[in-house]
């Protein structure tokens, strides 16, 4: 067996794993990613995945040298929130920030993201790569953790898990958990309106869940639709006519009817977040730490804070000479990670609950709700802030960049 020994140990090969590379990149610590993806198993195609990619995380990554907008990306300069059945919208136009990129956000390919964060993997000169695989076995002592696979052993003096939260990270470590299941499961689809609507993303509530329609190249959108899973199995099985049909007497009414559709997927909805102890020597960050309902599009945005906060503390340890897994270390990351993950996670979690039931006074309660919003400046540009990432809790300010405040405004 193999033996590897290094300062930092990153579990994943994703855009967050990525990104905290990138944050790194002027770092003395010895960095070793591993690929914790199945071997045996055949790697998802990314071609038409997407993810929502909000606008303080573009200057985020701006700023991390990553040329933006990405080459693939599809502004979203207006995002409409509608309820089916009862009047009643709210309208976020860019203008609201008054930002100089002229949009809240932007959709993404993934496989574009991942392959931009892939830059630095080539030139950093103190970065290892291994793919050993699923984790089989941890272990944590007073200054290290140990890793093994039945080919590898690493021992680390920090471990970060960004794998997504697909591993078996949270048995091996026994990790603290709270969560619960939303008994939905999303379609994912690619779909063509009659007529091009572009940099306009509408968030739909339904009795059953968000529709979310987000623009994409030419002329697209990716929609995320949340079912029962009874539903979710049926609309899976139609044919594209008959999903085009199901999917029209949902939209939202200023969405022009959808003539083509391109292959559909789906996955179970449901909200888990993890902890570690500071003594256990384990960072989680991304989908590892909390995975979140899709309907506000935060996922990603989340987790490349939280891997700018870690990166830039294991900076300010590195130039001191401190130990890179030491429980202050960590126990700072959580305090300065807490304000920010949980307000995100009660937007999304209380965003899904309230417009999921179908009770006729929520309902009209709602709707006067959505109106009252769209006629109020302040709470528009309250809400346009927070889903773009630029009006953050001060107590989640990112170390590095208080100073000038470029993550906020």
């Amino acid at each position: 067996m193999r033996t590897l020994t290094t300062d930092l140990a990153i579990l994943g090969n994703g855009p967050v794993a990525r990104s905290l590379i990138l944050a790194l990149a002027d770092s003395p610590l010895r960095v070793l990613m591993l690929d914790t993806y199945p071997l045996a198993q055949a790697r998802p195609r990314l071609t038409e995945r997407t993810l929502a990619l909000a606008l303080g995380s573009h200057r985020l990554l701006r700023r991390l040298g990553v040329a933006m907008p990405l080459a693939d990306a599809a502004a979203i300069r207006t995002v409409q929130i509608t309820q089916q059945g009862i009047s009643g919208r709210v309208l976020l136009e860019h203008s609201l920030l008054n930002a100089p990129e002229q949009r809240l956000g932007e959709v993404v390919g993934l496989e574009t993201l991942t392959d931009a964060l892939a830059m630095p993997l080539a030139t950093c000169r103190t970065l290892q790569q291994e793919s050993p695989g699923p984790l089989q076995a941890l272990q944590w002592f007073p200054d290290r953790v140990q890793l093994d696979w039945p080919d590898l052993r690493v021992e680390a003096a920090l471990t970060v898990v960004a794998d997504g939260g697909h591993g078996e990270i949270a048995r091996l470590a026994g990790l603290r958990r709270m969560g619960w299941d939303h008994n939905r499961h999303a379609i994912i689809a690619t779909v063509t309106p009659q007529q091009p609507l572009p940099g306009i993303a509408f968030e739909h509530f339904l009795e059953s869940g968000p529709l979310a329609f987000l623009p994409i190249g030419k002329h697209q959108f990716s929609i995320v639709w949340s079912l029962r899973p009874g539903d979710a199995s049926r609309v899976l099985d139609l044919s594209d006519a008959d999903f085009l049909v199901a999917l029209n007497r949902q939209r939202p009414s200023s969405l022009p009817p959808l003539v083509t559709t391109g292959p559909r997927s789906v996955y179970p909805l449901f909200f888990q977040r993890l902890w570690a102890e500071p003594g256990q020597r384990l960072a989680l960050a991304g989908n590892a730490a909390q995975t979140l309902h899709p309907l506000a599009g935060q996922g990603y945005n989340l987790g490349l804070r939280d891997v700018l906060t870690l990166g830039a503390l294991l900076r300010e340890a590195a130039e001191r000479g401190d130990d890179p897994g030491s429980r202050s270390l960590l126990a700072d990351y959580s305090r300065t990670r807490r304000r920010d993950r949980l307000e995100t996670i009660a937007f999304t979690e209380t965003m899904n609950r309230l417009f999921s039931s179908p009770r006729l006074p929520l309902r009209l309660a709602r709707a006067a709700a959505l109106t009252l919003l769209d006629q109020t400046s302040l709470g528009k540009r309250e809400l346009a802030a927070r889903l773009a990432g630029i009006h953050l809790p001060v107590q989640s300010a990112i170390p590095d960049l208080v100073t000038d405040g470029y993550h906020v405004r």
